[in-house]
């Protein structure tokens, strides 16, 4: 296999030959298995890795939840302010990566501040063929959906970059990533139009809506802000960034 259809990790360092984005737009989303959840329940779910850059193959994912710090709330449909506490509990470290070499050989988490994980990356190794599927594996554990809260559900946006070729933001093309994104964040890893896989979480019976809700939940969405998707898309291997580079 051509040196430019793989990471290369070697003693510590990364050489990575050249590899060039914006996702186009076909049938075969990057997305999660399991795309919705209840509450209360821990689950193994996979990032679908849908297709390649055209004909060339994938070496390497880069997937970024919001970390509810400074990110954009909405409840049906309309800004809010406060915190994401507000609708669910302990959504902070809930995310972490199942180490897995069916696809890629190398993996890592990635880790805000309070050393939350916040994302994960995979890649090396074999390159995943531009024509097939391939599952990245983690889990999700138990979400608690605030009680006092009326949410119904809370759904998370989930920016994902599927990677073809190694290159700086300014090589970034349909032949060298994948973007699954949220749009209009000011990033270099928009898209032109929201694409971002998905996760939502909903509220158990276990756990039903206070009579003050009117019987009504409402519909609350979470997206990263521009500060976390540039902090958190990048790859960092043995404390070098390998991409972009």
């Amino acid at each position: 296999m051509a040196s430019h259809n793989k990471i290369k990790f070697i003693s510590g360092s990364v050489i990575a030959a050249a590899i060039s984005v914006i996702g186009h737009n076909v049938v075969a989303h990057t997305v999660l298995e399991v795309p919705s959840i209840v509450e209360g329940v821990r689950v193994s779910n996979n990032v679908v890795v849908g297709h390649g850059c055209g004909e060339i193959n994938v070496i390497g994912t880069s997937v970024v939840f919001p970390d509810g710090v400074d990110s954009t709330i909405t409840v049906d449909g309309q800004p809010h302010t406060g915190d994401l506490t507000e609708f669910i509990q302990n959504w902070g470290n809930l995310n972490t990566k199942i180490y897995s070499k069916a696809v890629f050989t190398f993996q890592g988490e990635k880790q805000d501040a309070n050393g939350n994980v916040s994302g994960f990356w995979a890649g090396g190794g074999d390159s995943l063929p531009h024509e097939m599927a391939g599952f990245i594996p983690f889990r999700t554990s138990a979400a608690i959906i605030e009680p006092a809260s009326c949410a119904a559900s809370v759904k998370f946006h989930i920016n994902i970059v599927d990677i073809c070729q190694i290159t700086p933001v300014s090589g970034f093309s349909a032949e060298t990533v994948n973007l699954w994104t949220v749009a209009g964040l000011g990033t270099p890893y928009d898209r032109p139009e929201d694409g971002a896989a998905s996760l939502t979480i909903t509220r158990s019976e276990a756990n039903p809506l206070p009579e003050s809700c009117g019987g009504t939940g409402q519909v609350v969405e979470v997206k990263p802000s521009a500060a976390q998707v540039s902090r958190d898309m990048p790859i960092i291997f043995n404390g070098a960034q390998v991409w972009p580079q």
